[in-house]
């Protein structure tokens, strides 16, 4: 009876064992975070692309994913290439620029990648202000504010 019950014992341990997901580990090299983090984001895997973001990254992933759930599934499939990728930076932080090419156009992009525990993440895109196809950049706080102000109430 104990040698049914230890067979019973392991054969079950054995299929609940091979029912796990071993989830690959996450890429060392921050160009393969990089390419992994946008093959995520191109099959709309959101959940998976913030293993490998910053917080604030995972938050901006949340907010992509409420505007793609409006669309058409089909319409925010992407196939990306890398066309060119070069990482520079100190310490923990990179500035990663890069071509892309995907189904509808080719452009270029920048990433900023951050060292946290040992694991290279993808931050949260540095969002610009254009304005009738101006970048507005050191425009203090307060006058960019009257300015938008301003635009809402033209509108």
């Amino acid at each position: 009876m104990k040698f049914s019950f230890l067979f019973f014992f392991i054969t079950l341990l054995s299929v609940a064992l091979g029912g796990c997901k071993n989830e690959p580990a996450p890429p060392v090299m921050p160009e393969d975070v990089l390419k992994q983090y946008q093959g995520y984001i191109d099959k709309n895997d959101f959940v998976a692309a913030r293993k490998l973001s910053t917080p604030a990254g995972q938050q901006w992933l949340v907010e992509l994913a409420k505007i793609i759930a409006s669309e058409q599934a089909d319409s925010t499939m992407l196939d990306t290439r890398f066309l060119s990728l070069h990482c520079e930076g100190q310490s923990d932080t990179l500035l990663c620029s890069c071509v892309l090419q995907d189904q509808y156009e080719k452009y270029p992009a920048e990433y900023r990648l951050i060292r946290m525990d040992g694991q290279w993440l993808v931050d949260a895109p540095q969002e610009e202000i254009i304005i009738e196809n101006d970048v507005i950049e050191s425009i203090p706080d307060s006058l960019l504010q009257q300015m938008m102000d301003e635009n809402m109430m033209e509108q």
